[in-house]
């Protein structure tokens, strides 16, 4: 057995080199398909960012306290029992 190892630096540096993550890429474009869906989503992305940062922020009113009217579509708490248009819950 031989005692010299081959080394692959010498057919990295023919390859096509990924701008996004830098390593080498076998696609003909010269991009890894998975790197190429993170830089098109990366707008998206960051617009999800700042629309969940935008809902955390914002208080919500508590549904289980409330309950909607099928008659006038109002919402009243949960432990009236006739709404203020005349409907009876039960």
């Amino acid at each position: 057995m031989s005692g010299n190892k081959t080394t692959t630096s010498a057919t990295q540096a023919n390859g096509n080199v990924c701008p996004i993550c830098g390593k080498r890429a076998y696609s003909k474009g010269g991009i890894h398909p998975q790197c190429a869906v993170l830089q098109a989503d990366a707008a998206r992305t960051e617009e999800l960012k700042a629309q969940r940062k935008l809902d955390a922020e914002t208080p919500k009113e508590s549904s289980w306290s409330k309950k909607k009217c099928p008659k006038c579509s109002n919402e009243s708490h949960v432990r009236k029992k006739i709404c203020d248009c005349g409907h009876a819950f039960f």
